[in-house]
């Protein structure tokens, strides 16, 4: 009974602490909305029209340079470090690190043609500034909460 009561528990922890983790992202992703809408000034028809573009090759590109970031953490932790692996497996590595970037500016792409036919070329020049701005201010809040602690 002890233990069944111990892994509920756990198994509770776990998921409120998902739970908290999903709210937080949820959270940022509409400061970011408000943000970026609010720096490009787009009007309700532009914002209906931009923001499942935006999210669709966004979410893209994040995934992409996760898999990019992870992958060859991965291959170079499981050969036990970077001297462990031969020139061979190096150069298959970069091989594919050069495919998922390739991927990553294909996106980039595309989505600056898609976004072009929703607004204006200085708006898409301003939502490159508008996302350093957005992250820059996410990581000063970080750091100012993570300083308190």
């Amino acid at each position: 009974m002890k233990r069944q009561f111990v892994i509920l528990f756990f198994t509770m922890l776990i998921f409120s602490s998902m739970l908290a983790q999903k709210n937080e992202k949820q959270k940022i992703k509409l400061l970011k909305i408000s943000y970026i809408t609010s720096a490009l000034n787009l009007t309700p028809s532009e914002a209906e029209k931009f923001w499942p573009v935006y999210n669709l090759y966004s979410d893209n590109i994040m995934h992409l340079k996760q898999k990019l970031e992870r992958g060859i953490q991965r291959e170079v932790k499981l050969a036990g470090g970077i001297e462990n692996i031969s020139n061979q497996k190096a150069q298959a590595l970069i091989d594919k690190a050069l495919k998922l970037e390739q991927e990553i500016t294909d996106n980039k792409i595309k989505m600056v043609h898609e976004l072009s036919k929703i607004i204006s070329p200085k708006k898409i020049i301003g939502l490159k500034k508008a996302e350093k701005d957005f992250n820059r201010r996410l990581l000063l809040e970080y750091r100012k909460r993570k300083n308190k602690r």
